[in-house]
């Protein structure tokens, strides 16, 4: 076969764009646009289709040119050299489409042969493939049973385990639930120790409190009686009237002796002064108050 290249014309091809011949008179060219119009016009696409308006264009550009006598007319003088470059190219595109048909074909018949010859070695692949399988599944079954002789020995040998473990666990255990008595024994018995011991120091700061009261009673004796004897020793001295005491508020006498120290923030019943840290409480009211207030108005 004879193949020729030659090149696509500058000048379309108007009456083959139009599917018309170059006697067609021109109603029946506008008759042949407005067919083709409908056919290739963009808005007679369907909704979401890629829309390419070259075949319109051409179609457009040929009814354009042909519509008009005066360019026809130098159109037609020219169009029998047109029309022989369009055949030559037609038949060079033409040939090298069959050409390529052809390569094609034989690329075909090459993948053929070559998918043939690789299915036939893929079937004896698959048939030395499944004997091997055989084997192997042959193997794996021995290597099953050996396996499972082997699980069976050492289940048994598990078991012995575990119930040796069982034993060590149980007089574990015991030990642990002796020790742990001895332990809340030892604790219960440290705990009633000093409780004891608590007691005890309770009770002797009581006796020291006790002894601390007596021994002021007895110092404001002392004083009361020397005070008594100067006065007896010297009878010329002026005699003066004593001092008043001091006014107490109502209700509780607020004895001298026998107030406890606390540590608190409180307010003075007397002064109103605020205590921060630590004040005075009477034995028999309650009542708090600063140590100024309490050796003010607790005398007697």
């Amino acid at each position: 076969m004879s193949t020729f290249n030659s090149a696509k014309p500058s000048i379309p091809d108007y009456y083959t764009d139009l599917g018309v011949s170059q006697q067609t008179s021109s109603r029946d060219i506008k008759l042949a646009f407005y067919r083709l119009a409908k056919k290739h016009h963009p808005d007679k696409k369907a909704p979401g289709q890629s829309i390419d308006a070259k075949d319109f264009r051409k179609i457009r550009e040929a009814y354009e040119y042909l519509s008009d006598k005066d360019k026809r007319a130098v159109y037609d003088v020219k169009y029998f050299d047109l029309r022989y470059q369009w055949d030559r190219y037609r038949e060079s595109r033409e040939s090298q489409r069959k050409e390529e048909e052809r390569k094609r074909a034989e690329e075909q018949q090459r993948l053929a042969r070559e998918r043939e010859y690789k299915e036939k070695k893929a079937a004896e692949a698959e048939r030395a493939r499944r004997v091997a399988e055989e084997e192997q599944a042959a193997r794996e079954k021995a290597e099953r049973e050996r396996l499972r002789q082997e699980k069976i020995w050492r289940a048994e040998m598990r078991s012995q385990e575990a119930a040796r473990k069982a034993r060590e666990q149980q007089e574990q255990a015991a030990r642990e639930r002796i020790r742990r008595e001895k332990a809340e024994e030892a604790e219960r018995r440290s705990q009633e120790a000093a409780r004891r011991a608590r007691m005890e120091q309770v009770d002797a700061a009581r006796e020291r409190l006790k002894k601390i009261l007596i021994e002021e009673k007895q110092r404001a004796a002392r004083r009361n009686w020397a005070k008594m004897r100067e006065a007896a020793e010297s009878p010329k001295a002026e005699v003066t009237k004593p001092a008043p005491a001091p006014a107490r508020p109502p209700g509780c006498l607020h004895p001298q002796f026998g107030w406890s120290r606390k540590k608190s923030t409180i307010n003075c019943v007397f002064c109103g002064d605020l205590r921060r840290k630590w004040s005075f409480q009477c034995p028999e009211c309650s009542a708090l108050a600063c140590p100024t207030c309490k050796a003010k108005y607790c005398v007697l």
